[in-house]
């Protein structure tokens, strides 16, 4: 196990996902207290900051599209998710992809996803865990069991997120060792952006990166 951040080292993450996929009681499991509305769907973005763990993190809960191709959603809803990007400032930051357990994935929930994450820029998918809210509906049988019988559109799902995952169980939050876990694994992943970027060639004077359309990309 890694070992635990220290106060130098915040930890900053957007929650996202469709509707009803469990993350705004995903972003109180985290925080350890009741931020986030659960029981209502969330219209504009919230940030919270809770120390865990001894270190300071910070989550920003946002509105949940729909199961539609992301042009079906409204103007407002989609500069509301980049205005939920903006308010974590700069530096390192992680999305998580929350997805409920039990539910299925399906083409329609694919694309969906897939349009929605593109709003966020080219390299969203770089900086992304997939993180499986309802850890309760598993019972006896492990996520890795679960996910080796997956079909295609799931497993599709986790090489975008290249198979980078955790399971939540927002009914037990007495269970902090769970949300340690989760901020380790959201730590290697920064950890390893971080190693690569150091290893990738530097932009030439007079270039920038840009996503595929065009667009400049950095998240």
């Amino acid at each position: 196990m890694a070992a635990a951040a220290t106060e130098t080292d915040p930890l900053k993450m957007i929650l996202l996902g469709g509707r009803w996929a469990g993350k705004s009681s995903s972003g109180n499991t985290i925080l350890n207290k009741e931020v986030f509305g659960s029981d209502q769907q969330t219209e504009v973005c919230v940030m919270e900051t809770n120390k865990i763990a001894g270190m300071q993190v910070t989550v920003v809960d946002t509105p949940s599209w729909n199961w539609v191709p992301a042009e079906a959603s409204s103007d407002e809803f989609k500069q509301e998710l980049k205005h939920g990007v903006e308010m974590l400032g700069e530096g390192p930051r992680a999305f998580l992809l929350v997805y409920p357990l039990g539910a299925t994935f399906l083409k329609r929930h694919k694309i969906a996803v897939e349009e929605h994450m593109e709003l966020l820029g080219a390299d969203v998918w770089d900086h992304t865990m997939l993180l499986f809210s309802r850890g309760d509906w598993l019972g006896e049988v492990s996520i890795e069991q679960h996910v080796e019988g997956a079909k295609a559109e799931f497993k599709w799902l986790l090489d975008q997120c290249k198979h980078r995952y955790h399971v939540l169980n927002n009914k037990v939050k007495t269970n902090e060792m769970q949300v340690i876990e989760l901020l380790e694994k959201i730590q290697r992943m920064i950890k390893g952006k971080r190693k690569q970027s150091k290893n990738e060639p530097p932009i030439m004077s007079g270039e920038a990166a840009t996503s595929e359309n065009g667009e400049p990309s950095g998240i």
